[in-house]
């Protein structure tokens, strides 16, 4: 029972980390050929998905089970959403959608997904987490990755990493906050229907500061079904599903198959971008990989480095 248990959350988060990836190729294509702004896709995205997951849960549950609360109040359920969405949604995505108008969707990925070496990081040092020897070799290896990634040419890529790597801090900072995520007393659907429609609400207040604007009657037949896409299985399935994973293997063992999500993006992005991959960059995709697979694991008895308490 416990082996068919294991297996059914792997098949989850299997099935969420392909959505994830998928966005990746998706939204590219929606930024650099549609032209859609990104902060306004961005935005347009995360409120019709938002919208329309809380629909289906109120149809589902009953309206009253979609009100988010915790333990104290609904006013701090409605609160610790808000915030959930700002880093999660709103920051994270904002800024890979900046990135991915710049670089490369796979080198947008691999950069974005850095996200559990920044939480190793701020673990440390907000003492809520200590660094070990597997932990420190796993930092090393992930820093020579990105260093092994950041190979490209094209002009204001440079801008399009810096942006791919603020939105893996934004997302790291949404998972220090885990067990503020966990605390609200929800089903995980409805946790993440409205941690997308405030995201996605902050995106399009922004987007329309910045005085984006675009006709979505100018989308492509294409272009449509990446959209639809991006919408429905990468966002509302990959967020769901996410949710989901969190409260039923807690945030450590979740995050650990977060290094899958760019393997399927740059696996989407030859198949339907025809992005070009260098001998370099698989290498430091592998090191980065193999950094988030050994700071994941969990060794009985951890060595724990001196002076580093």
């Amino acid at each position: 029972m416990a082996d068919r248990q294991h297996l059914k959350f792997v098949a989850l988060l299997l099935v969420a980390t392909f959505f994830m990836g998928s966005s990746f190729p998706t939204g590219k294509f929606l930024i650099s050929t549609e032209l859609i702004p990104p902060f306004y896709l961005g935005g347009v995205r995360f409120i019709i998905a938002g919208i329309a997951l809380l629909i289906y849960c109120a149809f589902r549950e009953g309206f009253s089970q979609i009100i988010p609360h915790t333990e104290t109040s609904i006013s701090r359920g409605f609160l610790n959403l808000f915030l959930i969405g700002l880093l999660q949604t709103a920051s994270a995505m904002g800024f890979l959608n900046l990135a991915l108008g710049r670089i490369d969707s796979a080198l947008a990925s691999v950069l974005f997904f850095t996200n559990p070496l920044w939480v190793l990081i701020f673990a440390h040092f907000i003492k809520i987490d200590r660094f070990t020897l597997q932990r420190l070799l796993g930092l090393i290896l992930g820093i020579a990755g990105v260093f092994l990634c950041l190979n490209v040419e094209k002009e204001g890529s440079f801008l399009g990493m810096f942006f791919a790597l603020l939105g893996a801090i934004s997302w790291a900072l949404c998972t220090i906050s885990t067990k503020t995520i966990l605390a609200i007393k929800n089903p995980p659907f409805v946790l993440a229907g409205w941690q997308m429609l405030f995201g996605g609400i902050v995106l399009y207040l922004i987007s329309s500061l910045l005085g984006e604007s675009y006709s979505l009657s100018d989308i492509s037949t294409l272009g449509w079904f990446n959209f639809l896409w991006l919408i429905f299985p990468a966002s509302v399935g990959s967020f769901s599903l996410w949710f989901l994973a969190l409260q039923k293997g807690g945030a450590a063992q979740t995050s650990a198959f977060l290094f899958l999500t760019p393997m399927f993006a740059t696996i989407l992005t030859i198949l339907f971008l025809a992005e070009t991959l260098s001998v370099r960059f698989i290498l430091g995709c592998l090191l980065i990989f193999s950094a988030i697979y050994i700071i994941n694991q969990r060794k009985k008895p951890s060595i724990t480095l001196r002076g580093m308490k």
